[in-house]
């Protein structure tokens, strides 16, 4: 049985790619990615307010939270921005998408989540739907030398979001999903925020249109505060191989999104790539799989 939130995740996840990449016209990439996740978090705070849940993390918690802002907001962000700057957006979709075989493979040898035949044979296919998916969305990939800068910090990035996955588990066992949300993106943004501040006193505020503030409102609200505390539930309920396998879905969402909105041809080598990554997934979510 899939997981709808998770499913909602990976869409808002997959339209979130072209909704970055359009408000960037107007805003500079740090002060943006600053901007969006102090407004995620402030709007997860707000949240916790209203429903009167505890704000507090135990002290010895707190260098835990931190690391996970460093590492999923702070690292992942930068890596994966310089790392798409200096190679293909094939490379860095295909590498990105990686990620839940990394989460899956560091469980694993930590004996904390075992590779069944079925979770391997679904990582597999969903490995396999998205080369199909990126190969004929992006184009070719092309890993030389002159990329291999770019393919290491994306690399990186898709390390980071498996670590960032990863150590949040411990503490979802004793926090709720928004609460570890909220104060690891605060965290997060405030080691960002030395690095975004440049570009946001260099910013042209009047010059943004009314569609870019709508596309950095969607990132903040919906694809960061919304969809990360679905994350985090569903690595709380279900693990971190059967969350982090969701992450497949993305770059099929992004072509449903171009086919329905933007008017994109749908292939039928992404039909195919859709099919095998959905039928991964769904291999993967089976309760027999469960470690």
């Amino acid at each position: 049985m899939l997981n709808l939130r998770l499913l909602l995740v990976a869409l808002a996840w997959g339209i979130n790619f072209s909704i970055i990449k359009f408000a960037l016209a107007d805003f500079h990439p740090l002060g943006f990615t600053v901007i969006r996740f102090a407004l995620a978090a402030l709007f997860l705070f707000i949240v916790m307010f209203v429903n009167r849940e505890s704000f507090a993390i135990d002290r010895h918690d707190r260098m835990k939270v931190v690391r996970l802002g460093f590492i999923g907001i702070a690292l992942y962000n930068l890596f994966f921005m310089y790392g798409l700057k200096y190679t293909t957006a094939a490379n860095s979709a295909m590498l990105i998408s990686t990620s839940p075989l990394f989460g899956a493979l560091i469980q694993a040898v930590s004996g904390k989540e075992r590779l069944n035949v079925r979770i391997s044979t679904g990582l597999a296919l969903s490995s396999f739907g998205v080369f199909l998916i990126i190969r004929s969305h992006q184009g070719e990939f092309s890993f030389s030398s002159a990329g291999i800068v770019g393919d290491l910090l994306t690399l990186c990035a898709t390390l980071s979001w498996a670590f960032y996955t990863i150590f949040a588990k411990p503490l979802l066992e004793k926090y709720s999903a928004i609460t570890v949300t909220a104060h690891s993106m605060f965290a997060g943004t405030l080691l960002l925020l030395p690095l975004g501040l440049p570009g946001m006193f260099s910013q042209p505020w009047s010059a943004i249109s009314g569609p870019s503030w709508s596309a950095l409102a969607f990132a903040a609200f919906i694809a960061g505060g919304v969809a990360y505390v679905f994350w985090y539930q569903g690595v709380k309920e279900l693990g971190v191989t059967r969350t982090m396998v969701y992450h497949y879905l993305m770059p099929f969402a992004a072509v449903l999104f171009a086919a329905v909105v933007l008017g994109e041809k749908i292939t039928m080598l992404q039909i195919i790539g859709g099919s095998a990554v959905l039928l991964g997934v769904y291999l993967v979510q089976t309760k027999n799989s469960k470690a």
